[in-house]
């Protein structure tokens, strides 16, 4: 008598109904310490197990334990249903096309570190093109190499996924053409450049996108881009900063061509120039787009060195002279406003971020930059601070030193003992 065969969701693969029974047990012994993701027909442990197979898709932990067995044994073009949670584990997809995504769209598989130095995923091989990765979180790369996402010559759709807290980068994308909707880059670090991306040689497309928080050494806190071209429309690149050096708190652009459109560039921070955005070579095109608030030592919006931009339609909040500087910047385009919040120092961020941060000093506590406050003796110190030190005096309790008001001829001192008359030199 032939044994009977079950055939798993038309894919040609069927198993022994013995083996069927053994792989249920063992999958149901797990999913109960896992939390349970396998449904039951009731509440009751001692009911039957039941997995609901589906034709080309592969569904963790219902059926394979670990994402990464289930892209194994995925065929090409066919979808890895990752069911909320959180998982330990470093991927790799290599010359294959599939989907990969939650299956909650409200909440996000989590896809953590494991621990070793290197990316927590890695999509590779030209085979991959057209891999598509949605609703994922993905976190804790560890190493000068523990990006959240490495792509190497596959173009690839990412949608609503998050790439935080990775120490080699948020993504690197080298030689890709790949598209993000939606995604979100927060809190990633990298060694040198692109804290939040960093792209090499590839044209991606970023579209609604969040790059937050992220910090690089030199280059690029939030966005690093050599050759190819990087295009970023209706996205946000926000407090992102460079620790060294240093070019492009927002983005930096070398040897290649940058499209911003209708974005937002905003307090982010470089040490060096071009806190927004620095173009080193290449082109730059900033349509439509939002500076506010960015800082640096010079070119606090943008920066230029060797490249060609052109900032149309865009709104820059401070003046022409110190919110951009360098070569070849077209600015006819650009609307400069100088009043656009709390900014007496005219350097195109907010005073009171500034010195919360500690890159102005406030040391009188009125919420106005030290250089912006009065300082009538011209010491470099500003004059309630030297009253309240007790360096100089000020008897009639009007925040300005005696000797510069009799100075000025506003109070006389008759004797000439430095004393306003009439006023008690206690």
């Amino acid at each position: 008598m032939k044994q009977s065969l079950q055939t798993r969701g038309g894919q040609g693969r069927i198993l022994p109904h013995a083996a069927i029974l053994l792989s249920f047990a063992c999958i149901a012994a797990v999913s109960f310490f896992r939390g349970a993701f396998i449904s039951t027909t009731n509440a009751s442990l001692g009911n039957a197990l039941t997995i609901n197979l589906i034709a080309g898709v592969r569904q963790v932990p219902q059926e394979y334990l670990t994402i990464q067995s289930a892209i194994d044994a995925a065929h090409y073009g066919e979808t890895v249903l990752v069911a909320p949670g959180i998982y330990h584990e470093r991927l790799s997809i290599e010359s294959k096309k599939i989907n990969l995504r939650s299956v909650d769209a409200t909440d996000p598989a989590r896809i953590v570190g494991d621990g070793r130095s290197g990316p927590v995923m890695h999509v590779f091989g030209l085979g991959a093109t057209g891999t598509r990765l949605d609703n994922l979180a993905v976190s804790a790369g560890q190493g000068t190499n523990g990006c959240g996402l490495l792509i190497e010559q596959a173009d690839l759709v990412v949608r609503r996924c998050s790439f935080a807290s990775n120490a080699g980068g948020g993504v690197v994308n080298i030689a890709s053409n790949s598209e993000f909707f939606s995604c979100e880059f927060d809190g990633n670090t990298a060694q040198i450049a692109g804290g939040g991306f960093r792209n090499e040689g590839g044209s991606p497309v970023l579209s609604e996108c969040v790059l937050r928080s992220n910090i690089a050494g030199t280059f690029g806190g939030g966005i690093y881009s050599s050759a190819g071209r990087m295009t970023l429309v209706k996205s946000t690149v926000s407090r992102n900063a460079t620790q060294s050096g240093a070019w492009g708190g927002g983005i930096y652009s070398g040897a290649g061509e940058l499209v911003a459109v209708d974005s937002i560039i905003e307090k982010n921070v470089s040490l060096d120039s071009g806190g927004g955005v620095f173009v080193a070579g290449g082109e730059a095109s900033l349509i439509g787009c939002r500076f506010l608030g960015n800082y640096s030592a010079t070119g606090w919006s943008v920066g230029s060195s060797g490249g060609v931009v052109s900032m149309n339609a865009s709104t820059v909040c401070g003046d022409t002279e110190t919110a951009t500087i360098g070569d070849g910047i077209n600015k006819a385009g650009a609307t400069f406003v100088t009043g656009c919040f709390a900014d007496r120092n005219m350097n195109g961020r907010d005073d009171a971020e500034e010195i919360a941060l500690g890159l102005v000093q406030d040391c009188d506590g009125n919420g106005v930059p030290d250089n912006r406050d009065p300082d009538c003796n011209s010491n470099g110190i500003v004059d309630r601070c030297e009253i309240q030190a007790g360096w100089v005096r000020d008897c009639n309790h009007n925040g300005t030193p005696d000797a510069c008001e009799i100075l000025w001829g506003i109070e006389i001192d008759a004797d000439g003992d430095g004393l306003i008359d009439g006023c008690d030199a206690e």
